[in-house]
């Protein structure tokens, strides 16, 4: 485990009352934008659960909420107690009845009925083991479900690409992460990856795919 990822439990119980701001800055102040494109490449039907792993205090349900139908459900994971706290405030503030926040280690979630989606949305550099992680999310997807993927992920082969991987090496200090290029090719070893989006100057990656 690196130590960056080691403290996070931590360090999230700390800052989750400013977590938002956070994201906002070092998202270069496009945070909500990178939130409704993983809800725009939500493909799932009347009904659907959409289930978010590492879901902090419920930054990106808005955008979910808008794209899903009323009989769909959400269901948030993480380990932070403080923050499943504030996504609850944040459900009872504005009536998100069919949302439901759990804390715990996403290892042991266990789901009667799978999801039609997974989502990881900028957790998943911040997980030991990458590959555990994405091994679990697809083990709780249905046949030909769906798993989306925002995060910073190191990239090749345009001019600027160096410079945001930088600034992606900077802020992973920041929040503990441990970005890894290494994502991309074992996504595209266990899924089908229908679009790779690239986004804020090569900073934040949105890999979309189906098992």
């Amino acid at each position: 485990m690196d130590i960056r990822q080691a403290s996070n439990k931590n360090k999230y119980n700390v800052v989750s009352s400013i977590y938002d701001i956070v994201a906002f800055i070092l998202s270069l102040g496009q945070a909500k934008r990178l939130y409704r494109e993983v809800a725009a490449r939500l493909r799932v039907p009347t009904g659907a659960t959409v289930v978010e792993l590492g879901c902090g205090p419920g930054s990106v349900v808005p955008s979910l909420l808008h794209k899903l139908d009323p009989s769909s459900q959400i269901i948030g994971i993480d380990f932070s107690d403080q923050m499943i706290e504030l996504a609850n405030t944040h459900k009872s503030k504005n009536g998100w009845n069919n949302v439901n926040f759990e804390c715990m280690d996403m290892y042991q979630y266990s789901p009667v009925n799978k999801a039609d989606c997974v989502i990881f949305c900028l957790s998943l550099t911040a997980i030991p083991n990458y590959q555990k992680a994405i091994d679990k999310a697809l083990s709780i997807l249905k046949p030909d479900g769906q798993l989306l993927i925002l995060d910073s992920i190191p990239l090749k082969g345009k001019w600027y690409y160096p410079l945001a991987n930088l600034y992606t090496h900077f802020k992973a200090l920041i929040v503990g992460a441990k970005p890894a290029a290494g994502i991309t090719e074992y996504i595209d070893k266990k899924t089908k990856i229908q679009e790779k989006h690239i986004m804020v100057g090569g900073v934040y990656t949105l890999l979309d795919t189906n098992i």
